[in-house]
């Protein structure tokens, strides 16, 4: 595994691993990861992060690697994009299962789909879904704060920066403006 795969994956499992209650698995993943960041080869990566995913696979809400290109981020950008995904799958986590049942009588896929979400961890996962891109949308129009060295700024709350998309409203009277 190329040490840039491995920063990336191991972050992303990092950041999942806070959310998690202490357990013999945590533990040996934790120590997995410790021994990746100090190997020296990336057979020794690779070895380390097989066993990672195995004993992550047994586990709830266990990230899964990316596959296909590189992320076009750094590593500390992937990092803060990791953490905002998780700070928003621990905000849902903290919403109880009856109140999650009343969210999902309501909350429904885009009309175009139909359909109900069958479970709470389905609209999660649209919801990160929709962030993600939201911030890559953000950041391809340079609404993301970032600082002179090319890393996000964040706020007090430990969020990031983000000017919002302008409203219909707003678009039309710009270009009325302008002409």
């Amino acid at each position: 595994m190329k040490h840039s795969n491995w920063i990336r994956n191991a972050n992303m499992v990092k950041v999942w691993a806070e959310s998690q209650e202490d357990c013999d698995q945590l533990q040996a993943i934790n120590l997995s990861l410790t021994l990746g960041d100090m190997a020296g080869t990336d057979e020794l990566r690779r070895t380390y992060w097989t066993a990672i995913r195995s004993i992550g696979s047994t586990m709830a809400n266990f990230p899964k690697a990316r596959k296909g290109r590189e992320s076009g981020l750094t590593d500390s950008q992937d990092l803060v994009l990791q953490t905002v995904v998780a700070k928003i799958v621990n905000a849902f986590a903290q919403i109880g299962s009856d109140s999650q049942t009343d969210l999902l009588t309501y909350l429904v896929p885009h009309g175009r789909t139909g359909g109900v979400y069958e479970t709470f961890e389905d609209y999660v996962n649209q919801q990160v879904k929709s962030a993600k891109a939201y911030i890559a949308k953000s950041m391809k129009e340079s609404r993301v704060e970032m600082d002179s060295e090319g890393e996000f700024v964040l706020d007090a709350n430990d969020n990031l920066v983000i000017t919002p998309t302008p409203t219909k409203g707003d678009s039309v009277e710009g270009s009325t403006e302008e002409e």
